[in-house]
């Protein structure tokens, strides 16, 4: 092979092994951050008026709360310079969205006692304390003073950067706030595996958007056991045409000395030859055998995106699409967006680092192949 061949072929492959640990980056960023929980976030578009909190302390009433959160976002107000979205939430808020506190959360003595504690964000704890661990200090907000009990440790890179929508929420008890009663909610959450999950998804609560962030995580592992799935068939053409060529070459060998000699013989002859035929006909697709067993190549699929009576049935997935687009568009979420914006930004990414990481696999696998063919001549050459 020429120097601008061999030059190529080890760009790309770098480039591929870029892309390769870039799709694992972005997947690996998403699912940290992404709970196991639904959140229904109020839709500003919908006919319906949101619940206050009122109504939320009536429904706890009757049903268990222990796993299950909400926020009331009250207007912007400022906090030296700073301006900042204060947020009125329970003490299940925390728990359920596996935040990383400096810390504490609020607890149910907190809520039971209005009292004035907060918990703010890394980034706004920087601003005005010039230190992230603001534990203990206090801050002014509507003219109360509150201090902070727990700070959230913030991931920092670009993906987040492009998810915020920017604002600098400070999360307060709701019970503290003497008007909460009338606040509207903005968001609903639930942890998927709490009791009361089934039956808040069977309340009638069509002006809130649910979005199961499990699925979603779901969803996006789906990216990496595709991009595993991509190196696997691509080993196993590699691999498959290395062992149709040696069993071939060993086999032509075998045959052009049992021409000349009874079997025993041939084998006592050259058995090597036969060891060689044995091990490679069988230890390669063996290995690969292996390899697919203790591999998770899995692919989830959303229930709402396959047809329960046939699988093939173009018209209804083309439908699925554009229900779903039609859908989105129709969609002005209330509340913090973060981890629906983030799941978007990172899908919407590894759909393209995909794309360019299979269409670098072609390359990559049409340069081994030659380099493979180019091998083999030159053994049979020499022999």
């Amino acid at each position: 092979m020429s120097k601008r061949k061999i030059l190529s072929a080890a760009l790309v492959t770098a480039l591929s092994v870029c892309v390769f640990c870039l799709c694992f980056y972005v997947s690996g960023n998403a699912l940290r951050q992404l709970p196991s929980i639904t959140q229904m976030n109020y839709n500003l578009k919908s006919d319906a008026l949101p619940l206050t909190i009122a109504d939320i302390e009536k429904l706890s009433e009757r049903i268990s709360f222990d796993g299950v959160s909400f926020c009331a976002e009250l207007e912007e107000t400022n906090i030296k310079e700073e301006t900042v979205l204060p947020v009125l939430t329970n003490e299940s808020y925390f728990e359920i969205y596996n935040h990383k506190l400096i810390g504490k959360g609020f607890t149910k003595e907190n809520m039971e006692n209005k009292d004035k504690v907060a918990v703010i964000e890394s980034s706004l704890a920087l601003k005005l304390f010039f230190n992230t661990n603001a534990v203990g200090k206090t801050i002014t907000l509507n003219d109360e003073v509150y201090t902070i009990c727990g700070v959230i440790n913030e991931d920092e890179n670009i993906i987040n950067s492009l998810s915020s929508d920017g604002k600098q929420r400070v999360y307060v008890p709701y019970s503290g706030y003497k008007e909460y009663k009338n606040c509207e909610v903005n968001i609903i959450a639930y942890d998927n595996k709490s009791y009361s999950a089934p039956l808040i998804e069977q309340m009638n609560l069509t002006q809130y958007h649910p979005t199961n962030f499990s699925e979603k995580a779901k969803v996006i592992e789906n990216f990496e056991h595709i991009l595993l799935l991509i190196l696997f068939i691509a080993l196993c053409a590699v691999s498959l045409k290395i062992w149709y060529r040696l069993c071939r070459k060993f086999v032509s060998d075998i045959k052009e000395n049992l021409a000349e000699n009874y079997f025993w013989k041939s084998l006592r002859a050259i058995p090597h030859k036969y060891i060689l035929l044995i091990i490679t006909a069988l230890g390669i697709p063996a290995a690969l055998l292996t390899i697919f067993l203790l591999s998770d190549f899995s692919i989830f699929i959303i229930s709402k995106y396959i047809p329960n009576d046939n699988i093939f049935d173009v018209s209804y997935y083309i439908s699925v699409i554009v229900d779903n687009s039609n859908n989105i568009n129709s969609l002005a979420l209330m509340g913090n967006t973060f981890l629906v914006n983030l799941y978007t930004s990172s899908f919407s990414v590894l759909v393209w680092l995909l794309v360019i990481f299979a269409l670098f696999s072609v390359v990559i696998f049409s340069i081994v192949n030659i380099i493979i063919n180019r091998i083999i001549l030159l053994v049979q050459n020499r022999g």
